[in-house]
């Protein structure tokens, strides 16, 4: 009768049921995908729904996974000579969404030639879509050097 009823729970909620799979792992290969400039990795990283939000540092915001697809085809194919270097410093996990944060330094050089060295706070949020951690939110704010 107990393995009746443990058959008839499992057909009933499967995903709900389902141990969900680690948060570190999603954003290590998100983070991989942009660091490597990988536009074919970094999509299965992505929400499957229209709504992506990405706020950067300047506050510009794009509000949808093709604005969010669209900036990343045109940053990748940037000859910038860009390293992007990550550092996860903060996870918050919950059974639908995941948090981190991650301090990123970035270092490339401008069309005029001058080098940049950009640090900044990352904030990356993501949701439990079919068993899978997908980016939802993703907000950089710029670390201002100390006077």
């Amino acid at each position: 009768m107990k393995l009746t009823r443990l058959l008839v729970a499992l057909a009933i909620c499967p995903s709900a049921c389902a141990s969900t799979p680690p948060l570190r792992a999603a954003v290590e290969a998100h983070l991989q995908a942009v660091r490597t400039r990988n536009l074919a990795a970094l999509l299965p990283t992505l929400t499957g729904g229209s709504d992506l939000r990405m706020i950067l540092p300047s506050g510009f915001q794009y509000t949808t996974r093709a604005q969010y697809v669209d900036f990343h085809r045109q940053w990748f194919a940037s000859n910038d000579n860009g390293r992007f270097d990550p550092e996860i410093v903060h996870l918050v996990e919950s059974p639908r969404l995941g948090h981190a944060l991650i301090k990123l330094r970035y270092r490339a050089t401008a069309p005029t030639g001058a080098a940049q060295d950009i640090v900044s706070w990352l904030a990356l949020t993501f949701a439990l879509e079919d068993g899978s951690w997908r980016l939802v939110f993703d907000q950089s704010t710029l670390i201002q050097p100390s006077p």
